[in-house]
C-alpha cells in the first residue's frame, strides 16, 4: 500500500522479523532482491541518458553553429542521420537486454526529431504554428515509446500534448478542447502499465492540465468564487483515486493523483480560509455549472472510497476530511459567509480538515498525507493569527475552544485508535 518510505520502512520490518525467527534469511534476502530488480536505482542507465543529451547537445551546437553555411539536403541528412542512429542504438541496447541504455537512446532521438521539426518548418518558411509543431512531435514520441518502449519518449510525448493542448485553448479563447483526449488516451494507455514513476506525475499533470482548462479563459481573468469550488471538488477527485489505488493495490499510475491531490487541497482550503476572514472578499458565492460536474465527479468516488475502502483506519479518516472540504463552498453559497458564525464554521472545518488528514496519514502509514495535514493545519492558523475572527477575544475564544478540544480528542485517542486498529473481515 504504501510507495514513497516503503522500501526503508520494509527493510527495517524484514531485519525484526528476522529477529524474531518470523522469517528466514534467505527469504529476506530474495525479497530485498526482488525490489532491487523491480525499481533499483539504475544508475548506469542514468549515467548512460545524461550522456547521449550531452552528445545531443553537443551535436545541436555545431549543427547551430554552422547552420547558415549548411545546404538544405546536409542539413536533412544531418537530422535523419541523428534519428537513424539513435533508434538503431536503442534497437540494439533493447536486443541485449540493456533497457536502460536503450530508453536513453531513444529518449535522444526523440530530442533530435523535435528538434527536427522546428529546423524543417525554419528551412522551408513554413505558416507559423507551434501548436501544430507540438502536436507533430507528440505523435513521433509516441511511436518511439511504443516501438521501443521509451519512458523518455513518453514523457516527451505527453509534454508535447500538453503544449498542443495549451495553444489551441489559447487560440479559441478558452474553448474546451475535446480533442486532447484524441492523443492523451493512446499516451495515457502507453503510461499504465510502466513502473516509471515520472511517466505517471506527467500523465498526471497532464489529465488534471485539461480539467484546469475547463473553465475558460474568462473565469481565470476575472477570478470568480466558483473557480475555487471547482477546483476543491477536482482536488477531492484526485485524491480519492490515488487513495483507492493505494488502499486497494491499484494501478501505479493512479497512486501519483494523491499528491497533486493533497497540493491542491490544501492550497484552496487555505485559499478559502483566507478569503473568508477578509472584509472585502467573504461575500456569498454563486454555483456555476461546472461545480456540479466536478461535484457529480467527486461525490460518487468519495462515496464509493469509503464503501470499499479495505483499511478503514485510513479510508473513514480520509472520507471524513474529504466530505467536509466538500461542505466548505456550501457555506459560501448559503450566505453564511457575512456573519461571525460562517467565518467560525469554516475554520472549524479547515481545521477538522487537517486533523482528519493526519489521522489517516497515521492510520495507513501514508506520509504524504500526514505531511499534508500538519501543513494545512500549519498554515491555518498563521491565517487566523493574521486575520482574526471578529475582536481579538473572539479569536482568543476560538484557539481556547478549539485547544481545548484536541486535548479532550488526545485523552480519549487510545480507545478511538484500539476500536480502529480491530481486525477487518476477510474481503470476499
Amino acid at each position: 500500500m504504501l510507495t514513497g518510505s516503503y522500501r526503508k520502512r520494509l527493510d527495517a520490518d524484514l531485519n525484526r522479523w528476522v529477529g524474531e525467527g518470523l522469517v528466514s534469511l534467505e527469504s529476506a534476502t530474495t525479497i530485498r532482491r526482488s525490489l532491487t530488480q523491480e525499481g533499483g536505482f539504475r544508475l548506469p542507465a542514468l549515467l548512460g541518458l545524461f550522456g547521449g543529451l550531452l552528445i545531443a547537445a553537443s551535436v545541436s551546437a555545431f549543427v547551430a553553429a554552422n547552420w547558415e553555411e549548411m545546404p538544405r539536403l546536409l542539413k536533412l541528412g544531418l537530422i535523419l542521420l541523428g534519428l537513424a542512429g539513435s533508434f538503431a542504438v536503442a534497437a540494439r541496447l533493447e536486443s541485449r537486454g540493456s533497457t536502460g541504455g536503450a530508453d536513453a537512446a531513444a529518449t535522444c532521438g526523440t530530442l533530435i526529431f523535435a528538434a527536427g521539426v522546428a529546423l524543417v518548418g525554419q528551412m522551408y518558411h513554413l505558416p507559423t504554428d507551434w501548436p501544430g509543431g507540438a502536436l507533430l512531435i507528440a505523435v513521433g514520441a509516441l511511436i518511439a515509446a511504443f516501438l521501443l518502449r521509451s519512458n523518455g519518449a513518453l514523457v516527451i510525448a505527453l509534454i508535447a500534448i500538453c503544449a498542443w493542448a495549451g495553444g489551441r485553448w489559447d487560440e479559441s479563447n478558452g474553448q474546451i478542447g475535446y480533442g486532447f483526449w484524441l492523443a492523451f488516451l493512446p499516451a495515457l494507455w502507453l503510461a499504465w502499465n510502466r513502473r516509471n514513476r515520472l511517466v505517471h506525475h506527467i500523465a498526471v499533470l497532464a489529465a488534471l492540465l485539461w480539467f484546469v482548462t475547463l473553465p475558460g479563459q474568462t473565469i481565470f481573468m476575472h477570478f470568480d468564487y466558483g473557480l475555487l469550488a471547482y477546483g476543491l471538488a477536482l482536488s477531492v477527485l484526485f485524491v480519492v483515486l490515488g487513495a483507492f489505488a493505494l488502499d486497494r493495490g491499484g494501478p501505479e499510475l493512479l497512486t501519483a493523483c494523491l499528491p497533486w491531490g493533497l497540493i491542491s487541497l490544501v492550497l484552496i482550503l487555505n485559499l478559502e480560509l483566507g478569503r473568508i476572514l477578509d472584509m472585502h472578499q467573504a461575500r456569498p458565492g454563486t454555483a456555476m455549472s461546472l461545480n456540479y460536474f466536478a461535484y457529480a465527479l467527486a461525490v460518487p468516488a468519495l462515496t464509493g472510497l469509503a464503501l470499499l475502502g479495505r483499511e478503514r483506519r485510513f479510508v473513514w479518516p480520509l472520507a471524513l476530511a474529504l466530505l467536509l472540504s466538500l461542505m466548505v463552498p456550501v457555506v459560501f453559497w448559503s450566505g453564511g459567509v457575512v456573519a461571525l458564525a460562517g467565518k467560525i464554521a469554516i475554520a472549524t472545518l479547515v481545521l477538522v480538515i487537517a486533523i482528519a488528514l493526519v489521522l489517516a496519514g497515521a492510520g495507513g502509514g501514508v506520509r504524504r498525507l500526514t505531511i499534508a495535514g500538519s501543513a494545512l493545519f500549519a498554515i491555518a492558523v498563521l491565517i487566523l493569527l493574521w486575520q482574526t475572527i471578529g475582536t481579538l477575544l473572539d479569536q482568543s475564544l476560538f484557539f481556547l475552544a478549539a485547544g481545548a478540544i484536541l486535548i479532550g480528542l488526545a485523552s480519549g485517542a487510545r480507545r478511538l485508535l484500539a476500536k480502529f486498529a480491530k481486525p477487518m473481515e476477510a474481503s470476499p
